[in-house]
């Protein structure tokens, strides 16, 4: 069996694990392929197959219960079911469904630096759930089988086609160039652009395939050649090449270790230095500035923040939310920066009236 093969028969086996959880008496061939189909799962399967992925069940554990059901016509056919194991591996209904949680198992490395903070509590709760419902064995196939996805921290929920899918996955896992019609937010109809894709992002509820383009290849081939993101939903079609490509050194998840968006800038990051007010220091901590800042108290209920690398542009945005409540220690030219952008708010709002700003500022 192929990686495709693979990869298309483990997501199969999640709704499936998860079907045979909520049933609430045992299912046949029929309804599993009925229910799969109306998931989008799968479009057609032979009975042959849905039977290969049931057993395929046994192999990480489960207790698959088959028995036999009566049909409207009167005959008798073939059903299955999941019985609770017993002692330490029972196994119990979930919560929510094993798809959703095993995106959790893939993202936990993500999610990481959220530990301490106020959210991290459901999450972990939510993480020991995963070892109520998937098996080890199934849990250990998850981590070798997990390849080109990334899971940015906040988790998507959009639908997509499974052809169009299996042919960004084809080509993400072979390492195959990749032709797709893009319709972009200016663009009166969809530019043909070929991309290197290395990855899945999911980030902020949508979809993204991370990839760099291919110079002279497209009409809209073009670019400083940094990785860009392409919205899954934005994409008319997608097409995988027999020309194969070499994958940068660094992967996609190292990149946006250091970005708090997908936001990608030609200036490298930098080093940020905060102190926060007391009445923000809650707000900063639980609502994290950075996936990996370092926060320290700094005396009367105050804080500061230490980042190592982050970019200007997605910085800005946020120091901008707190207002009075933040001081930006370093770097020194984004203190005047910001005393800019203040300056242009506030002549925003001056009436004609009053003074002009400049004397104001003076006093």
């Amino acid at each position: 069996m192929d990686s495709i093969s693979r990869h298309e028969q483990l997501l199969r086996v999640f709704h499936l694990v998860d079907l045979l959880f909520g049933a609430r008496r045992p299912l046949t061939i029929e309804e599993i392929k009925r229910a799969l189909c109306d998931r989008g799962v799968i479009d057609e399967m032979s009975d042959k197959n849905i039977r290969r992925d049931v057993d395929f069940l046994a192999k990480f554990g489960y207790a698959v219960k088959r028995s036999k059901q009566r049909t409207p016509r009167g005959t008798t056919c073939q059903a299955w079911s999941i019985e609770p194991g017993r002692g330490k591996g029972e196994l119990s209904s979930p919560a929510v469904s094993l798809p959703e949680l095993l995106s959790l198992v893939v993202a936990r490395e993500f999610l990481a630096p959220l530990a301490g903070t106020f959210y991290w509590r459901g999450i972990g709760q939510l993480l020991a759930k995963v070892e109520a419902i998937a098996t080890p064995q199934l849990l250990d196939y998850v981590d070798k089988h997990k390849e080109g996805l990334v899971v940015h921290p906040q988790r998507g929920t959009a639908k997509y086609g499974s052809r169009m899918l299996t042919a960004i996955n084809r080509a993400i896992l072979g390492s195959l160039e990749l032709a797709i019609r893009y319709q972009g937010l200016a663009d009166d109809a969809p530019k043909r652009i070929v991309i290197e894709p290395e990855a899945l992002v999911v980030y902020d509820g949508s979809v993204y395939i991370a990839g760099y383009r291919v110079p002279g290849r497209g009409a809209s081939a073009s670019g400083d050649g940094g990785i860009r993101f392409f919205k899954l939903d934005r994409i008319v079609d997608a097409k995988p090449a027999v020309r194969r490509f070499t994958r940068r050194g660094i992967p996609v998840d190292a990149l946006l270790a250091d970005s708090i968006t997908l936001f990608r800038s030609g200036d490298p990051p930098r080093r940020y230095r905060l102190r926060i007010d007391a009445a923000r220091a809650r707000w900063a901590r639980e609502k994290p500035f950075h996936p990996r800042q370092q926060v320290a108290d700094a005396g009367d209920g105050r804080i500061m923040v230490e980042i190592e690398r982050a970019w200007d542009d997605e910085m800005l945005p946020q120091l901008l939310a707190l207002g009075e409540h933040v001081e930006v220690l370093e770097p020194e030219d984004m203190r005047d920066r910001l005393l800019e952008s203040a300056r242009r708010i506030a002549a925003k709002y001056m009436c004609q009236h009053l003074r002009s700003f400049e004397e104001s500022y003076v006093e």
